[in-house]
């Protein structure tokens, strides 16, 4: 006899599709911050209450919520949606962004705020998931200069990569919103967010 029915054998769970969903954001936005983990540590830092888990649960918190999109299995993560730092810092108004042979060159005005201080220092970060590879400004920029441009690594050269801009204050102590400035692709092909 073949049994259709024994309440001793154990159920096969299968999981809901809401929580196969949920999973699938968890690994996306886990799998575009993780790599940027150094500077969400140090730009959300206020927001972890001191704990460096804290701080990185809080910026992953926001990519899930407000980054991921689509519907399962279809979901993505945005990086135009995707805040690398957070603060109540104004962060400069880009007017234009050049990526050139091994550069790349963000102009933009500081409007008046009365947050804003000229010797608040910026920074730009450049990103690509597709190589595993994100860099960051090493020399100082300030938010009087108008203007910051920096050398691309080799490596950025030849591959796209997604572009941040934020700012914090002299003492890292404040920081503002993060500023996607585009994904710029090799060949000098651009995708600009204004």
């Amino acid at each position: 006899m073949e049994f259709f029915f024994d309440r001793n054998k154990p159920k096969k769970q299968k999981d809901a599709y809401g929580k196969l969903a949920s999973q699938q954001k968890l690994r996306l936005a886990m799998a575009f911050l993780n790599p940027l983990r150094p500077i969400v540590n140090e730009s959300w830092g206020q927001y972890g209450e001191g704990k460096k888990s804290k701080t990185f649960g809080q910026a992953l918190r926001k990519v899930i919520q407000d980054a991921t999109e689509g519907d399962y299995p279809d979901q993505h993560v945005n990086p135009e949606k995707v805040m690398i730092s957070m603060g109540t810092l104004p962060v400069p108004e880009v007017t234009d962004t050049v990526r050139s042979p091994g550069s790349l060159e963000v102009r933009y005005e500081s409007l008046p705020h009365p947050l804003a201080k000229d010797l608040d220092q910026l920074v730009l970060v450049v990103y690509s998931p597709e190589l595993g590879m994100g860099a960051r400004n090493d020399q100082t920029s300030y938010r009087i200069d108008g203007r910051i441009e920096v050398e691309l690594p080799p490596q950025f050269e030849q591959g796209a990569f997604h572009a941040y801009l934020f700012c914090h204050n002299a003492r890292k102590t404040r920081f503002s919103k993060s500023r996607y400035l585009g994904y710029f692709e090799p060949m000098g092909q651009i995708r600009r967010i204004r």
